[in-house]
């Protein structure tokens, strides 16, 4: 007798129920190490951070960090694509269309959805902060290298401004430059403030400063 195999949506067979368990045990473990060296990156710093402190405070064997990740800077590179990766999910392209809110209100929604992320994480957004500063050259050149990421993905929307119309003929490499160092600076501002703004004020600065600049 032949026993029926369920297929997936390419034709194939269906993962099992436990092979999907274990895919989601796993990619628990590597959030749980992940989670850990944050921690450890933003108490220690890039260079004192160890692996022996990642492992202890993840609670979890040596072998096992080593299943997931090959060395200290394996893991920081992995918390910066994480947070390229949230980043990226929370940016989306103006659309123009007739039923489409106002370029600016979306502009303005895009932009609360970047900084309640970032702001939502203070250890990420202060360990990418203080990367990018730090004396460790190792951790500084990662650091900005998610930094210039970020810059390319201004530049590419800058882009897609201009051939809607929407923003004014610019040296878009100089404008990306200063649009991404204007929202570092208030990215730190907020995250080492002692009583940091609301994000929909901090928002209301930024696009004002980007729209109108600072002239009465």
């Amino acid at each position: 007798m032949t026993v029926a195999r369920a297929s997936g949506p390419g034709g194939g067979s269906a993962p099992s129920p436990a092979s999907v368990a274990a895919g989601e045990a796993r990619e628990a473990r590597r959030r749980q190490i992940l989670e850990a060296a944050k921690q450890v990156f933003f108490e220690s710093g890039y260079h004192e951070a160890s692996i022996n402190a990642i492992i202890e405070r993840a609670r979890i064997a040596r072998g096992t960090f080593y299943l997931y990740f090959e060395s200290k800077a394996a893991v920081f590179d992995a918390l910066l694509d994480q947070a390229m990766t949230g980043l990226r999910a929370r940016i989306t392209r103006i659309d123009v269309g007739p039923d489409a809110p106002p370029p600016y209100v979306q502009l303005r929604e895009g932009l609360v959805r970047v900084l309640d992320y970032v702001l939502g994480d203070r250890l990420l957004a202060t360990l990418l902060l203080t990367g990018a500063k730090a004396p460790e050259a190792e951790a500084a050149a990662r650091a900005e290298v998610f930094f210039e990421d970020v810059r390319k993905v201004i530049r590419v929307a800058l882009h897609h401004g201009l051939e809607l119309k929407l923003v004014r003929p610019c040296n878009i490499d100089v404008t990306a430059a200063a649009l991404l160092g204007t929202v570092r600076g208030v990215i730190e501002y907020v995250v080492t403030a002692e009583a940091s703004p609301p994000v929909d004020e901090v928002v209301n600065d930024l696009i004002a400063v980007a729209l109108r600049g600072v002239l009465a």
